[in-house]
């Protein structure tokens, strides 16, 4: 079954940051269906002129330092706020700001700095949305490939990706059918922009591997520049050529993160900005320990956080279980808070909050609540960084 619930909203975009403008593609919600291919829009209806170029607005998206004609200088965020109010008014035909529920960014690269203007920009156009995500083109072609037919992932699947002048890069998609759920992993190779080189990186990769379907996107695939490549690529196997892949991916993953798309649950993807490993903290709920989980296993370390009030332990201690991505062994990770305030035991109320500084290290942040009226906050607050992922 495809869908599992509806929402109230219509509409989940993907919204492709590209180098010179941006794609979106979107779903609609009540109109779900097995087959459904995100719609992309066209500033010529019709045509495949996808792209909305930053300049019609004369800002750079993201940029640090970005400014306008009116002389006045802007955020990133802001600047970004702008070019994507200008997307929106393009396509009120289509839709309106307020119907959409859900929203996917995707770039070439995300990374902290990236979400975060995003988030900003989008927090100021959509206050109230029920998802916000950042990914990556090769993430986002992961969600693509997923809600494509089975046979599709019978063995391996390629990326070749042409929208840069300079390089080439491709894309193994490969899964794991061993596991339960199976597992994704990506593996990215980079080549000059060039048939001969296209052709020596391909080349053994097709004969080490069994690829199903090639996908191709990318100005510098056409016009018969990689023509040896690309016949070799595109024989035995189904091909596909496409420029709008990532916008549409990110709108799947906006609905797959709805939980509109039961067959995703077959699957975990694991990427190089994955976590590796699930993060909890035990904590005691009236007489019984538990453990809450906190980081899960799978999200891009950038988009890892979350925030747990605790009863501190002797000391101030402080105990984090880390488990393997499928929960079969963990290990402890035992904290302490130096010069922390001298309490009896469990009288303290400690907010910790869980967030990554990339891949490997994970920041703890502690804050004293204190406990009522009987041990005030001291206000105190401690941070200790942590490597995971080991």
């Amino acid at each position: 079954m495809l869908f599992t619930r509806l929402p109230d909203k219509k509409y989940l975009l993907g919204i492709d940051m590209g180098e010179t403008g941006c794609q979106i593609s979107y779903l609609n919600t009540r109109r779900l269906s097995a087959d459904m291919d995100p719609h992309t829009f066209s500033r010529e209806p019709g045509s495949e002129a996808y792209e909305i170029p930053y300049a019609a607005v004369d800002a750079q998206p993201l940029e640090e330092g970005a400014q306008t004609t009116a002389e006045t200088a802007q955020t990133p965020a802001l600047a970004t706020e702008r070019f994507l109010r200008y997307c929106l008014e393009c396509m009120k035909d289509e839709l309106l700001p307020e119907e959409v529920e859900a929203v996917t960014f995707t770039a070439r690269e995300m990374d902290e700095r990236t979400s975060k203007v995003l988030e900003e920009a989008a927090g100021r156009i959509w206050p109230d949305l029920t998802q916000l995500r950042f990914e990556e083109h090769v993430h986002s072609f992961y969600h693509y490939i997923l809600m494509q037919d089975e046979e599709q992932r019978r063995e391996n699947v390629m990326l070749v990706d042409g929208t840069e002048s300079s390089r080439i890069r491709v894309v193994t998609l490969s899964f794991n059918k061993k596991t339960k759920p199976i597992v994704c992993i990506p593996d990215q190779k980079i080549c000059e922009n060039t048939d001969e080189a296209l052709f020596a990186l391909a080349s053994p990769m097709i004969q080490e591997r069994k690829y199903t379907a090639a996908y191709l996107t990318g100005r510098s695939l056409t016009g018969g520049r990689m023509e040896r490549s690309l016949d070799m690529i595109c024989r035995g196997r189904r091909a596909f050529q496409g420029d709008n892949l990532y916008s549409k991916g990110a709108a799947y993953s906006a609905m797959i993160a709805g939980g509109l798309a039961s067959r995703a649950n077959r699957y975990f993807y694991l990427g190089a900005d994955a976590l590796r490993c699930n993060i909890g903290i035990k904590c005691r709920q009236k007489t019984r320990e538990v453990c809450v989980s906190m980081l899960e296993a799978g999200t891009d370390w950038y988009d890892a956080r979350a925030s747990v009030d605790v009863l501190a332990g002797p000391g101030g201690s402080v105990e984090l279980v880390q488990t393997t991505l499928d929960r079969s062994s963990s290990r402890g990770i035992d904290i302490t808070l130096e010069n922390f305030p001298d309490r009896p035991p469990l009288t303290t109320r400690l907010r910790i909050t869980l967030s990554m500084r990339n891949a490997d290290t994970m920041l703890l942040e502690a804050e004293d609540l204190g406990f009522g009226e009987i041990f005030p906050s001291t206000g105190m607050k401690w941070e200790q960084e942590i490597t995971i992922n080991g």
